[in-house]
């Protein structure tokens, strides 16, 4: 049993998505209620959490890794090891095949993994421990989930084999957690979903992602609004004109289209064609002119011919992304395309990976040096590398050198210098925050 005032350390690894993020950030929030303090250094931990990701292979392999790493900090029983995310399938057979962990947890199972937490520090007396008083900082920006899970089997994807159907919150739930955020401190709530946009189709009254925007749109003292991600097949023309009426939601679209070759989009059961989803990048421009849309690639999947590449490479150019996350396709297990050849050499996924990042990192700079000479309102969140750090309301990101202290600020940056995946400016002036116009 610990010692009155002495207090444990807790060590958290996380990989993957922002929804692994946020169950983290909300784990985090969980043992510093109770009095544990975070650290880097797995050696001086008494909780050992590592939150994981099986998305791609590499990522799996890093979980594992990282999971064996630990192994021997965990020998002589002083330390707790639990896993939790998308490595976890059966937990119970997990714990026969690595059983120096001493719990495995489903993805969100926070409940249960600070239950675990609770009942292991009961009958045990961590090494390291503070007796200082535990201030969690104030995050300017934050993210609430309002589902889990999804409820498309897209031939190559593990999460919803993972994560399961999908769950959504009821919007009063997910209104108090904004409010709970913004009363701390937060400044901009990001709404999360495996499929955001098909949230509410769970309900018995059916609600959607705008239901939620409307919802929290008026809360003090919350300044932005985000949402992510998308899927083109549940976009709404309700939910663009929201984000188009709505001041606080930004213009900032995650929109994955995967591939731009429709017999591609098939075999990988997407549920849309490349006309289908052009139409909608024009109706979301039309109703969001300042915007920034996002998407995400799969290059090498199972049969992709060089003719089917470079439809997505032509819709790239025609498209004009201003972020894309480019991945090179790998097996994952239990999926339908598991049974199918992965037929593409790994040289030609690479190959492909490399032409799709460097026809985007040109015109991401072409887009981001319309900037040049403008000014632009940040949300300041932190400092790196001695600059200030914020992101414009389309999710660009810019830095500037300031004395004074500008975290948690609305600020108007005059854009000295842009590259395609930053800007760098001068501070002119503190903006008005939207509940004050």
């Amino acid at each position: 049993m610990t010692s009155m005032g002495a207090r444990p350390f807790y060590y958290l690894w996380n990989s993957g998505c922002q929804m692994n993020q946020a169950d983290s950030d909300r784990l985090a929030q969980g043992l510093e209620r109770r009095g544990l303090a975070p650290t880097r250094d797995p050696k001086q931990a008494a909780v050992l959490l590592l939150n994981t990701c099986v998305v791609r292979q590499s990522a799996e392999d890093r979980a594992l890794g990282r999971m064996h790493s630990l192994k021997p900090l965990v020998r002589d029983g002083s330390r707790t090891l639990l896993v939790m995310g998308c490595l976890v399938d059966s937990p119970e057979a997990m714990r026969q095949r690595f059983p120096f962990v001493d719990g495995f947890f489903r993805p969100s199972e926070i409940g249960q993994v600070l239950d675990h937490v609770d009942r292991w520090l009961e009958g045990h007396e961590p090494a390291c421990t503070h007796d200082g008083e535990l201030i969690t900082p104030v995050r300017v920006t934050d993210m609430v989930p309002i589902s889990y899970g999804c409820d498309h089997h897209c031939t190559y994807c593990i999460v919803t084999i993972r994560r399961g159907p999908q769950r959504s919150r009821a919007i009063p739930e997910i209104v108090r957690d904004v409010e709970g955020l913004v009363a701390r401190g937060s400044r901009e709530i990001t709404l999360l979903g495996q499929n955001v946009d098909a949230y509410g189709s769970d309900l018995p009254d059916h609600p959607d992602l705008a239901d939620i925007l409307y919802a929290i749109h008026d809360i003090p003292d919350l300044w932005r609004i985000r949402f992510l991600t998308s899927h083109p097949h549940e976009m709404s023309q309700r939910i663009i004109d929201a984000v188009g009426a709505l001041p606080k939601v930004c213009e900032c679209w995650e929109l994955a289209v995967q591939s731009g070759d429709d017999a591609m989009l098939k075999r990988m059961a997407r549920g849309y064609t490349v006309e289908r989803f052009c139409d909608l990048v024009g109706r979301i421009r039309q109703a969001t002119p300042d915007c920034a849309i996002n998407t995400d690639i799969i290059v090498g999947f199972c049969g992709e011919s060089e003719a089917e590449f470079e439809n997505t490479m032509a819709l790239l150019r025609e498209t004009r992304f201003d972020v894309v996350h480019v991945a090179a396709y790998s097996v994952r297990p239990s999926t339908p395309a598991a049974r199918w050849d992965d037929d593409i050499p790994q040289a030609v996924k690479d190959a492909r990976r490399v032409a799709v990042e460097k026809l985007q990192e040109g015109i991401a700079a072409e887009i981001n040096a319309a900037n040049l000479g403008q000014e632009v309102e940040i949300l300041v969140d932190g400092r790196q590398k001695g600059r200030w750090r914020g992101r414009t309301r389309q999710g660009k990101l810019v830095f500037f050198e300031s004395g004074e202290d500008w975290l948690g600020r609305l600020a108007i940056v005059h854009i000295d210098w842009t590259g395609p995946w930053s800007m760098i400016g001068t501070v002119v002036a503190d903006a008005e925050p939207p509940s004050a116009r």
